[in-house]
């Protein structure tokens, strides 16, 4: 009697959403075939591409002997957030990886992070640094790169269960916000209904503040084996309007907060809700608002209008307070960019006298 083929159970689950990267997905499936923790399934989630990445990826199926599944979006959802959540409900792994379409990882990355996530028992194995490069950037001198402010570790590290310290060090940029550095125990992510938001921009913050305050076991580490490539054309780089942005904030302020208002904790400690919705809107505000003065952006009054209609005709009762904060905000750099050009028009002033001195004594 022949025996029965032994069903495959991964250890991980590797989620890639892509979208017309037919010049990079190539690579980014090659690192993944390469891996040295063999029981790894992946699972690529196509965007509706237009281009010649699907029949790539066709190409790569029986190389990975049944452990590649390729999932198509029924329409384009313009960007990652969608198609990693279509590509969590058919995993199957211990736990889940992602990894974008246009980068690679190493490949003893998923087995030293799984070994770190076993050793712990931890729900999330956070990775601290990333190796950047350009896209025509074919030396590739790698040299690892961070968005967090200090605080790195130089070995595994199991974080405090004080979940009220975990929100402070968000707040102080001591952790780094990508959905792509991370090792999540799916059940962790199942149990506390953790999926990516449906916004354009600032959904991997939301996600990565999720998992934070959600994990038990919590475990930086040293390893840098993630290779993120730098596009002009990619949605992280994609120039959005105030609008869209604006848009997008309220959406991530709003999710952010019903992912805490009904947790205990949260609501035994009000002051360290507000301290992350304070935290996230002044640094997105303060962000926005330096970009449209400084960049040649909209004048004072289109942001007015931008700002009225985008946010506070929307919801009055919701976005009174945000409006508000954008007025103030918006007149404040008014101010400041009056007084710089104040001060730059003195120190013209004097170096005309000091240059007429300097004529007249010669």
């Amino acid at each position: 009697m022949a025996k029965s083929k032994q069903k495959f159970i991964p250890t991980v689950s590797v989620i890639v959403p892509m979208y017309n990267v037919e010049d990079y997905i190539a690579e980014c499936l090659q690192s993944l075939l390469n891996q040295t923790l063999e029981n790894i399934e992946v699972i690529v989630v196509d965007d509706c591409s237009t281009d010649n990445s699907v029949a790539i990826v066709k190409a790569f199926l029986p190389k990975f002997e049944g452990r590649l599944n390729l999932m198509r979006m029924g329409k384009n959802s313009g960007y990652p957030g969608p198609p990693r959540n279509t590509a969590l409900g058919a995993t199957k792994g211990e736990y889940i990886y992602f990894l974008d379409s246009d980068d690679f990882i190493d490949k003893t990355a998923l087995e030293d992070l799984y070994k770190v996530a076993k050793e712990f028992d931890a729900d999330v194995v956070h990775v601290e640094k990333y190796f950047p490069f350009a896209e025509a950037d074919n030396m590739r001198d790698y040299e690892a790169h961070s968005f967090q402010e200090g605080g790195f570790v130089d070995k595994p590290t199991l974080e405090t269960f004080d979940i009220g310290q975990r929100v402070i060090d968000f707040t102080q940029k001591k952790y780094l916000w990508w959905g792509c550095n991370k090792l999540l125990r799916r059940k962790m992510l199942v149990d506390n209904k953790i999926k990516f938001p449906q916004m354009t921009s600032f959904e991997d913050l939301v996600f990565a503040y999720m998992c934070l305050i959600s994990a038990k076991n919590y475990v930086r580490v040293p390893f840098v084996s993630y290779y993120y490539r730098v596009r002009k054309n990619s949605l992280s780089h994609d120039a959005r309007s105030v609008v869209e942005v604006i848009a997008n904030m309220t959406k991530a302020i709003a999710a952010l907060d019903d992912f805490m208002i009904h947790r205990k904790f949260f609501i035994d400690n009000p002051k360290i809700r507000y301290s992350m919705i304070e935290f996230f809107t002044q640094w997105r505000l303060d962000a926005t608002v330096k970009f449209n003065f400084y960049s040649g952006g909209p004048n004072l009054e289109e942001l007015f209008v931008m700002y009225y209609d985008g946010v506070f005709s929307k919801k009055p009762g919701e976005n009174a307070a945000l409006t508000t904060w954008l007025f103030v905000a918006t007149n404040l750099y008014k101010l400041h960019i009056q007084n710089l050009e104040k001060q730059v028009a003195e120190l013209k002033e004097q170096l005309a006298k000091f240059q007429t001195k300097e004529e007249n004594v010669n």
